[in-house]
Order: C-alpha cells, then sequence, then structure tokens
C-alpha cells in the first residue's frame, strides 16, 4: 500500500490497498447468460419468473418462410441449449449445429426465396444489418456490418418444412433481444478499491435462479471491454449462490460462498458491496446474510447486509459528490456562482483579464471536501479583443480561492474532466494528445503525464485506406468511478476503458462506438445517472440524447423549450443541464407533467454550465 493511497483511506473498513497484488481477475468460464446444457447451481429456487415468456414453437402446416420467421424469433430463448431454435431442424441439422460462444443482433431480416426444387427444397437467403453482438456472459457490444447466409430448407414425411442447412451460431432481431432480455447491473471495483464499477449485463427473461445468475457473473469478472480497467475480490475457482431465508433465526436470504480463501478484512468489505449492490440494483432486496466457508463474510460484522449499511452506503454507485454542489458557470469573463437568480464570481483568480478569456472550466472535490478548479484560458493574439479563439489554450488549476497556476498549454485543450476525488485532472492537448496531470498530495508540484493513445490511433488517423482526414477528440469526459472515459471524434461517440500502470503511462484501451440516432452531430457530452452517457448535438429533432456504454439501448430527452445547437452539456445525480442558443438550461420534471427545459435564472447570456466531478 502506498502513502498516497493511504492518505485517501476511508473511514469503517474502507482501506485503501493495491488490489493489483491481492485480488485475481475472475476470468473463467461458468453460468452463461446463454446456457448450454448446464444451469447455476442454487441451494433452492429463488425466484420465479417475472414474466410470462412465449417462446415460438413449429406450427403445423404452415409456409417455410413462416417457419423460417418463427426460427429467428426462437433464437431469443437460450434454455436447455437452445432447444426452441433446433425444434425448427431437421434431426441431423439439429445434432450437429453449434450455437457458439456469441449471438449475433441484427436490426431486423429480410428474406429472400432464391430456388425451390421439385417442392420439397427450398433456399432462402437471410440478410440484415449488424447493430451488436451478445456474449454468453451477458454483455453486449456495439457491432457494425452487413450479414447475409443463406438457409436451407427441407420438407419432411411428415409434411412440415424444416431447416436443414445454416451456419452455426446464434443470429437475433434487436426486437427480440429487447423483449427477452432484461439489463442488470454486475458490480466491479476501480484499482484502488474506492469505487463500484458498472458492468451491464442483460438476463434472459425467463431464468428461475437470476440473482445466483448475477452473482455467479460476479464471480466470472469483467466484461472483456472493462477487465483491463477493473479488479474484484472473488477468485475464479470459488462459487456462490443464494438460498431464500430465513436463516439461523434471523429475517434474511444467505449468500453462501465457498473457496475464498485468505483474504483480508478490508476486502471481504469491499466484497459484500460488490454482492449487496449487485442485488440491489436488481431488486433483489434482502436483507443478506453473507457466509464464506461457513463463516460470516465479514467476522466484526454478524448482521444482515443491505444497502442501507454503513460500510456498504460508501460504495453507493449513484451518489455523485456533484449532488450538494451549488451551479457554476462558465463565460470568456470568468467563472461565477449561480444562486438566487444571481451570478456571483467564485474568485479573485477566476476572472478573465483583457488579454485573456476563459472558455470552459471543471469543479473536482477531493476526499476532504475541498473544491478545485481546472479552466482553460485563451490569450488573444497581438492583443486583439476577440481574437481569443485564435489565441494560445492554458489550463489554469488551483483552489476556488487560490490564485491560478498554469500547468499546460497547447493550440487547443478540451474541456477539462476531473478523476474521482480530484486525484487527477484530464485534458486533450491539440486534438491527439491526452494528458493527465496529477497534484502530489505531499507538494504543490503537478505531475504531467502522456496517456498512451495507441489503440485510439486508427480513429485519430482517419483510418487506414478510409480516405477520411485525420481527426482529433473534440471532447473527453471521465466517469464517476475513474474506469472509463467518454470521447467525440470525428462526429462519433466512443467509449475506452482506462487500464492503470505503475511503471509506464496510462493507457485508453479497447474503444468502442456508441450508435447515435438517426441524423445526429455530437457536439458535448458526459456522464449522467446510472453510468449513462448524455449528448448533446445539432440536430432539432433530437438535440439531446442518452445512451448506456454499452450501446444496446438509447433514448432521446425531452426537448421542449430546448433550442440547439447543445455545445455544452453536464449532470449530477439528479440534474442535467445545457447550455442552448438561449442560455443555461435545467431538465425539470414535475409530478404528472411532461419533462421540460428552464432557463436557470441569473446565468446570463452564453454562460455555460462547469462540470462538478
Amino acid at each position: 500500500m502506498t502513502a498516497q493511497q493511504q492518505s485517501k483511506a476511508r473511514r469503517v473498513l474502507r482501506k485503501t490497498v493495491a488490489l493489483s497484488s491481492v485480488i485475481i481477475l475472475g476470468t473463467a468460464a461458468g453460468c452463461t447468460t446463454i446456457p448450454r446444457n448446464t444451469s447455476p447451481q442454487v441451494l433452492r429456487p429463488f425466484e420465479p419468473p417475472q414474466v410470462r415468456i412465449e417462446v415460438p414453437q413449429p406450427r403445423p402446416n404452415v409456409n417455410a418462410d413462416i417457419v423460417l420467421r418463427d426460427f429467428f424469433a426462437a433464437a431469443a430463448h437460450p434454455v436447455d441449449d437452445f432447444q426452441a431454435m433446433r425444434a425448427f431442424m431437421t434431426p441431423e441439422l439439429a445434432a450437429s449445429w453449434k450455437p457458439q460462444d456469441s449471438a449475433r443482433i441484427l436490426d431486423g431480416v429480410n428474406l429472400i426465396a432464391q430456388r425451390e426444387d421439385g417442392g420439397s427444397r427450398q433456399s432462402f437467403v437471410a440478410r440484415g444489418r449488424s447493430v451488436g453482438q451478445f456474449g454468453t456472459d451477458g454483455a453486449y457490444e456495439p457491432q457494425s456490418g452487413d450479414y447475409e447466409e443463406t438457409v436451407e430448407m427441407k420438407l419432411g414425411s411428415d409434411g412440415q418444412w424444416r431447416i436443414s442447412s445454416l451456419p452455426d451460431g446464434v443470429v437475433m432481431e434487436r426486437q427480440a433481444f429487447l423483449e427477452n432480455n432484461v439489463p442488470r447491473n454486475v458490480y466491479f471495483l476501480d484499482p484502488a478499491g474506492n469505487h463500484l464499477v458498472t458492468d451491464r449485463r442483460w438476463l434472459y427473461r425467463g431464468v428461475t435462479d437470476g440473482a445466483t445468475n448475477l452473482l455467479t457473473k460476479l464471480k466470472n469478472g469483467p466484461s472483456a471491454p472493462l477487465r483491463p480497467g477493473v479488479t474484484t475480490v472473488l477468485k475464479p475457482n470459488a462459487s456462490i449462490a443464494v438460498e431464500a431465508g430465513p436463516v439461523s433465526n434471523a429475517d434474511g436470504r444467505r449468500v453462501e460462498i465457498t473457496g475464498l480463501g485468505d483474504v483480508s478484512e478490508e476486502l471481504r468489505v469491499m466484497l459484500a458491496a460488490q454482492i449487496i449492490w449487485t442485488l440491489d440494483s436488481a431488486d433483489f432486496r434482502g436483507p443478506w446474510i453473507l457466509m464464506a466457508d461457513g463463516e460470516p463474510l465479514v467476522a466484526s460484522h454478524d448482521e444482515p447486509w443491505t444497502k442501507d449499511t454503513d460500510a456498504i452506503q460508501l460504495y453507493d454507485p449513484n451518489h455523485l459528490p456533484a449532488d450538494n454542489a451549488p451551479l457554476r458557470t462558465v463565460d470568456r469573463s470568468g467563472i461565477y456562482e449561480i444562486a438566487d437568480g444571481h451570478a456571483t464570481p467564485v474568485g479573485r483568480g477566476w476572472t478573465a483579464s483583457g488579454s485573456t478569456a476563459v472558455f470552459s472550466a471543471a469543479v473536482g472535490t477531493n476526499p476532504n471536501g475541498s473544491e478545485l478548479i481546472a479552466a482553460v484560458f485563451r490569450s488573444a493574439v497581438d492583443g486583439r479583443a476577440g481574437s481569443y479563439d485564435l489565441g494560445e489554450s492554458t489550463l489554469m488549476l488551483g483552489g476556488i480561492q487560490d490564485q491560478p497556476v498554469p500547468v499546460l498549454t497547447g493550440e487547443s485543450l478540451t474541456r477539462p474532466t476531473w478523476s474521482p476525488d480530484a486525484e487527477a485532472v484530464w485534458t486533450v492537448k491539440d486534438g491527439t494528445t491526452v494528458v493527465r496531470l496529477v497534484r502530489q498530495s505531499t507538494s504543490s508540484q503537478i505531475q504531467q503525464e502522456e496517456v498512451d493513445t495507441s489503440e485510439l490511433s486508427h480513429l485519430l488517423d482517419g483510418g487506414e485506406g478510409t480516405g477520411r482526414p485525420s481527426a482529433g477528440i473534440s471532447e473527453f469526459r471521465v466517469d464517476s468511478s475513474g474506469t472509463q472515459v467518454a470521447m467525440i471524434i470525428a462526429g462519433e461517440v466512443y467509449i475506452a476503458t482506462i487500464e492503470r500502470h505503475d511503471d509506464k503511462p496510462w493507457k485508453l484501451t479497447h474503444p468502442r462506438a456508441l450508435p447515435l440516432p438517426e441524423n445526429v452531430s455530437p457536439v458535448s457530452l458526459t456522464w449522467s445517472p446510472n453510468q449513462t452517457v448524455t449528448v448533446g448535438g445539432y440536430s432539432g429533432d433530437t438535440p439531446m440524447w442518452s445512451a448506456f456504454p454499452d450501446g444496446a439501448t438509447s433514448s432521446v430527452l425531452p426537448k421542449l423549450n430546448l433550442t440547439p445547437p447543445i455545445p455544452v452539456v453536464t449532470a449530477t445525480s439528479s440534474k442535467r443541464y445545457a447550455l442552448d442558443a438561449t442560455g443555461v438550461m435545467e431538465l425539470i420534471s414535475s409530478e404528472g407533467q411532461q419533462q421540460f427545459w428552464r432557463q436557470v435564472p441569473g446565468a446570463r447570456g452564453r454562460m455555460a454550465p462547469a462540470s462538478v466531478e
């Protein structure tokens, strides 16, 4: 454990530890969302299905194309090694066909009849556009491309059409996927053990053991995109299962862990946080009795656990420090606090001079509650007023009442963004160089580190052979757990994972594109409640929208009173702010009324909301 980590230790049992030397990432195969011939082992049935599942079955005496349509609908029902799909195949194909390790999700399937052979055989071409893939671990990843495969059908001796030939692998339509699966959050830890990290998974609605299914996914480890940036306490060779209570005369449901091994009490509390928040977010409320190898998981805590348990509450993944912070805004004259309909400068050092202008700012909150400001100032060219857009950019850093100091310069700097607990501030210099600036705890010195963006190079250079020009990162935001970033590159939104290192630069890895709604040109973005990404753009029809990082679902935000374009957006866990053509707007939700945007009193003119992180 480093001295820096010790200084950030939290109360109760939350000592910051170097988890990388203690915790083993769970990556082994196990219980899956797309089952084969096995299913999770439970102590006794826990939860019945929440909805009635209608599984397509072969209908008698229907045309071949109808059989094929029903077959693709059956792809959303994975139980018993996809027995529902095999029912539409000839016995020979049903015995040899392999579902593979992931399902391909299409926006729809178009069937084109190719030929008929004597009335007993028929061939179809199935076409569609790929939008994602769905793994056996329940993780969804966006995927683009065209799909086209030939399917052969045969008329059996019973007069019924069956599929006689098709490639291995599951293909399903997006609508069937969404109707038959439900998203759930599995929680892992950032490498320092300070924050829970959301890993979104999809569970088949027909499972009867959803709690154990979720905890098995927790044991098996993070999804591929998150794996380089998170850790977990459970080892892959451990086992975990759920039993309904009451147990030992206590009102609670028991979680049994075996094979945990010699794990410190500090790590056991972190594991309790992972378990409780994973279950609670899926509406498995508890209370919970956590047992490990026949003993209480945490020796000093033999009472049932809930999300309100003190040690667990500290890990609330929905809480952000910005919730209690006042609204700050920025315009070219300086940084202001908005209160009671008035704008007040936050400090003398954060007011622009005649030769400089303030372009963006972000506020970071450290563990003791102190606030730090990072702001981008631009210099006028040759002292000419109004020439700031062409001037040099400087990142200024300091406390609200401090005289800020310059820490970085460049032709351009993106809106700064803070890591959790104000550990570091990030920005992108000159469009392509991601810089992380760390304020040393023992001094006022700033350590500057260029982040490894080698896995983004194909995005930044336009892509080899694509003919696209080089592009820069115009927006860059770190999430509330410090494990992922959201970016805008060449008019597209991307998510990447932060891979931390002690002996070399940190790295952005596994970049993946977030699908955009039609006719949307993103301009700004921010991390929002429930680890979603809110995007502002130019479109009049969809000026703002929100998406989950896995790219499976997105939604258009209300546009009432909003006038695009939306050059700046920011959010807390309870509020969303946007700068539109009229000023700073706040999203209002009144009970029983439609959501609408309202101009913030006191935020005059072109003031932009400053993020608080």
